[in-house]
């Protein structure tokens, strides 16, 4: 059976088609922040029901499509108005509509989406429930929307529904899909006879970009391997399978590295020898335009959709928790460094407090060293935005920021266990091999998107679990500023050597 799901999936590529559709699962679909939109798409589902007049819902009975399909057509058939994941099932194909509503004119469709925006896999998945609810007889189809979140709608005090979704009318684009669904089911449906996936990976459609979503089970096995061109860094999986298919899966198959770029050049003869690749110059660069007193600082964010604070946006990123060490002198020992910190409580709106908390404890002089510095500045100008007043002082913080990514991204420094990746998880752990004191994997928390779902949790935990996650998110965070001073005093030391 095709569904919405597989079907999107199918547009994209039709190998990873074959293996949602066989039952496969794609464990990136289980990890914490997945989970967390499953919820979040639930939660706006749900709310968007409260827009409408008093509809009937359509029970999920797993396995019983076409008894789903039976209960639909007796609520139309009795005159409902408006019906809640409204189920059909034809010709093998089926799917659940978000909202339907019957106006004069016929129905009108709705598919409720908790994104701040409209993006074109809405409008394929838009397009196959107009295309299935077309094939029911005496089924008089009006008009066609997608639900998004509004993301420029603040809260007030309470949450105005009417104003926080945006419906996005897409009749005219699903009808003008028609063709392409019907070719594109077409193929699907033959690739689903298939007893094994096919070799190609390539769009179910031929106007559509392949994309393959389905890693674990479509990709060679080997791809995690640091030699493998799955590791190539900045390079599209497009490009790696073309190599992969002319039979080069590793390093060692490329015979002119120069077709590479720089930073892949660097990684490939790195691995190859199996030694790191030293640039003093790309360093000592990085290394002069730091200034003492250094904060070496880390924020951790959330966001929801639907927002819970005054003048809060859907899926806004609001600022939680932040971790700062500041070295005073260039010879400061570990128990020389102060470290600040900052944990919001649950229940509040973080954003004043942590404004105010962060120009307490930042010196106002030296560098602010982040790692991957887009994102805090980011941050800090959303709250300039907020806190007008503290707008300046915020903004200046800004201005002082250093990325310790710079370093090893630009070709500074390269070691073969980075496997083309210059993450903070990645870097860390081959500069400090087998240190406990700088593992990641030692801690209940070990990445921004498990904080953040923590954090968001917390308001379903009794006391002492939320001690308990508390300390853990304090801990982690703390791990992203000390591993900071470690990789800088990594640096420090190769230009010594």
């Amino acid at each position: 059976m095709i569904t919405k799901s597989n079907f999107v999936v199918g547009q994209e590529c039709q190998r990873c088609f074959w293996f949602k559709y066989n039952g496969y699962e794609d464990p990136n679909l289980k990890d914490n922040q997945a989970l967390q939109r499953l919820r979040d798409g639930e939660e706006v589902g749900e709310r968007v029901k409260d827009t409408f007049s008093n509809g009937v819902e359509i029970p999920f009975l797993a396995g019983n499509y076409q008894e789903m399909h039976d209960l639909t057509q007796d609520a139309i058939k009795n005159g409902t108005k408006v019906i809640f994941e409204g189920s059909f099932y034809v010709d093998g194909v089926f799917v659940r509509v978000d909202v339907m509503n019957k106006t004069s004119n016929g129905w009108d469709i709705f598919e409720v989406k908790s994104s701040s925006s409209l993006k074109e896999v809405h409008k394929e998945d838009a397009s196959i429930q107009w295309f299935v609810l077309n094939q029911i007889d005496g089924l008089k189809l009006n008009d066609i929307y997608v639900i998004t979140l509004e993301k420029v709608y603040k809260r007030k005090k309470e949450l105005d529904l009417n104003n926080v979704f945006k419906r996005h009318l897409l009749t005219e684009d699903v009808k003008s899909n028609q063709i392409e669904i019907s070719q594109t089911l077409v193929n699907l449906k033959e690739i689903s006879s298939m007893d094994s996936p096919p070799d190609e990976r390539i769009s179910g459609h031929h106007n559509k970009n392949q994309k393959c979503s389905f890693e674990d089970h479509c990709w060679p096995k080997a791809k995690d391997d640091i030699n493998s061109v799955f590791k190539l860094y900045r390079m599209r999986s497009k490009k790696k399978f073309k190599l992969y298919d002319q039979g080069i899966d590793t390093f060692e198959k490329i015979e002119n590295i120069s077709d590479f770029s720089n930073i892949q050049q660097i990684q490939i003869k790195s691995t190859l020898s199996n030694t790191p690749f030293i640039d003093k110059k790309l360093i000592q660069s990085f290394i002069s335009s730091v200034s003492y007193p250094i904060s070496y600082f880390d924020f951790e964010t959330y966001s929801e959709p639907l927002p819970n604070h005054i003048d809060q946006m859907p899926n806004e990123k609001m600022p939680f928790q932040y971790s700062l060490h500041v070295q005073k002198n260039p010879n400061d020992s570990l128990e020389d460094i102060d470290h600040f910190e900052f944990l919001a409580n649950h229940d509040d709106d973080p954003r004043r407090a942590i404004a105010e908390s962060m120009l307490k404890n930042i010196p106002e002089e030296g560098s602010i060293i982040t790692y991957h510095q887009i994102f805090e500045k980011g941050v800090i100008k959303d709250l300039s935005i907020f806190c007008l007043d503290l707008s300046d002082r915020l903004l200046d913080l800004n201005n002082r920021i250093l990325d310790l990514k710079d370093p090893f991204a630009k070709g500074g420094y390269y070691h073969p266990d980075f496997g083309g990746s210059f993450s903070i998880k990645k870097v860390l752990p081959a500069l400090y091999k087998n240190d406990p004191d700088l593992n990641y994997k030692n801690l209940k928390i070990s990445d921004g998107g498990m904080a953040s779902t923590a954090f968001r949790e917390l308001k379903h935990n009794d006391d002492n679990k939320i001690d308990e996650i508390r300390e853990s998110l304090l801990k982690y965070c703390w791990l992203d500023t000390y591993a900071m001073i470690a990789i800088y005093k990594k640096l420090l030391l190769i230009m010594d050597s």
